[in-house]
């Protein structure tokens, strides 16, 4: 039996139930509520040694073995956060652990890697079980094997399972020597949530309520118009789209983010706004966007694993931009300020409920949808580990998924990721429903085309752009990064 009363969710736990209540998903978490990652590890990996590393990694971090409860299993009548509840239970039975052989075809090992870090990610998962938490090991060689982590997401995000997979390296080089693991210390999310409750934060967030009400005060949202409306009945799933390009296009992106102090994110925003705005006409507008969370920047839940991802209104204004150097300001001035004022969106939409009220009512127009961005929150993707005689680096993906990891059925959400090698990876999950594959092709083409033109000349004019996105259909292919600049859009404007 559990030795610890259940807590209350956390406001990021609250929005995320409330999100999934209210969008037609089956239950209050969705059908598929999980988190996943991967991880290449080389080496003579013992497999026994490692199974006993995941009981270890379970003990130390008390989300990966706590339990979401309705309210009425909680022995609550509703109230704050519907009356769920997170019990935490204590360690033991150990995890589930499945070892597959991957060493038999024609094709390349990092293929072979992909394909099944795709195939367990798009299993069934049972989140009732304890602990909802499950790991893949395929063995590609004697020397090389791809670990999948696969978690319950409404109290493990994505970023907590990188935190995971470090300390699961640690405790099992420990093993294999026989000596303590070095890990620092560690605060549990109860903790986390327990602060939220206090009110410690609310004279400084109070300040952030007055921004949002004037930020958003007559936003619209960004409507996408998508290929069919929407169905009856329960969402069909969602697909996983990805495309890549090239580490020379990549690099100078960063590049040019840093000559004017822009963090990728933003350049790369940027570029996505351009395309929203060729594809809708709407200058002034919100796109919604995840961060790993205001709670993952106290430095006292550093190494914490929890859900702490949080949602919240970007709001652009491209009005008078001339060029795609005036975009990328423009960005950077928007997403300076909002990260500045983040504050949980449970808080947020108390707050500025007129606001949101407004901008929930713009978007949902029939045949349109919620377009998102984000950045990767994964902080080891391009760190590589080595402890006990393997070495470990997170896994990164190019193979596109029928079945991904679900989004709202009125959403559609870009994940942009920094490749190894300079390269940038894209992940985008759609509907099924809603939008053809051709569609989804011609998207990846036009943002490329955007980011080409736009960072192999800065001062191409913004009217110009647009008007060859639209007059492209897509073009050529995601993948493919070819001429860049003024020269080469107005090159097919005028073909």
């Amino acid at each position: 039996m559990p030795s610890e009363a259940p807590f209350p969710l956390s406001l990021e736990q609250e929005f995320l139930r409330l999100q999934h209540q209210n969008d037609g998903s089956a239950g209050d978490f969705g059908p598929r509520p999980i988190s996943s990652g991967g991880w290449r590890l080389t080496g003579d990996l013992d497999v026994e040694d490692f199974r006993r590393a995941l009981d270890d990694v379970v003990a130390r971090h008390e989300a990966l073995r706590t339990e979401l409860l309705p309210g009425e299993a909680a022995g609550e009548d509703g109230g704050e956060g519907g009356g769920w509840r997170n019990l935490v239970h204590p360690p033991g039975p150990s995890p589930a652990l499945e070892v597959h052989d991957l060493t038999a075809g024609d094709a390349s090992r990092q293929e072979r890697s992909e394909a099944f870090l795709n195939d367990v990610e798009s299993g069934t998962f049972d989140m009732s079980r304890v602990p909802a938490f499950w790991a893949h090991v395929g063995r590609l060689a004697d020397d090389d094997w791809i670990v999948v982590l696969v978690a319950h997401l409404p109290v493990v995000d994505v970023w907590s399972l990188s935190l995971v997979m470090r300390d699961l390296v640690e405790l099992y080089a420990a093993r294999r020597a026989g000596r303590a693991p070095e890990l620092p210390e560690i605060r549990q999310y109860r903790e986390y949530a327990a602060h939220q409750r206090t009110g410690a934060d609310e004279a400084k967030a109070a300040r952030s309520y007055g921004y949002w009400r004037d930020r958003l005060s007559g936003a619209e949202a960004v409507a996408l118009p998508t290929d069919r409306p929407p169905v009856a009945g329960e969402p069909s799933g969602t697909r996983c789209d990805r495309f890549a390009i090239d580490a020379e296009l990549g690099t100078a992106a960063v590049e040019f983010g840093r000559s004017l102090r822009c963090s990728p994110f933003m350049v790369l925003f940027a570029a996505y706004r351009v395309h929203l705005l060729a594809r809708t006409g709407q200058a002034d507008a919100v796109v919604w966007t995840l961060s790993p969370g205001p709670g993952r920047r106290r430095r006292w839940m550093a190494d914490t694993v929890g859900y702490f991802v949080n949602f919240f209104p970007l709001r652009t204004d491209l009005t008078g931009c001339r060029t795609f150097r005036d975009v990328v300001e423009r960005v950077r001035e928007s997403c300076l300020s909002a990260f500045t004022h983040e504050v949980p969106f449970v808080r947020l939409a108390a707050e500025a409920g007129e606001q949101i009220a407004a901008l929930e009512q713009s978007d949902r127009i029939a045949e349109r949808a919620r377009p998102g961005f984000q950045m990767s929150p994964n902080p080891f993707v391009l760190r590589e580990q080595e402890a006990g005689g393997v070495g470990c680096v997170a896994a990164q993906r190019r193979r596109s998924q029928p079945l991904g990891p679900d989004v709202p059925d009125d959403a559609i959400l870009w994940t942009a990721e920094l490749g190894a090698g300079g390269e940038l990876l894209f992940a985008v999950n759609s509907s099924v429903d809603r939008f053809d594959q051709e569609s989804m092709d011609a998207m990846a083409d036009e943002f490329t085309r955007v980011l080409r033109a736009g960072v192999g000349d800065p001062e191409i004019r913004l009217d110009e752009l647009t008007a060859s996105v639209r007059a492209s259909g897509g073009g050529s292919g995601a993948g493919s990064v070819h001429a860049s600049g003024r020269a080469a859009v107005a090159a097919e404007t005028t073909s």
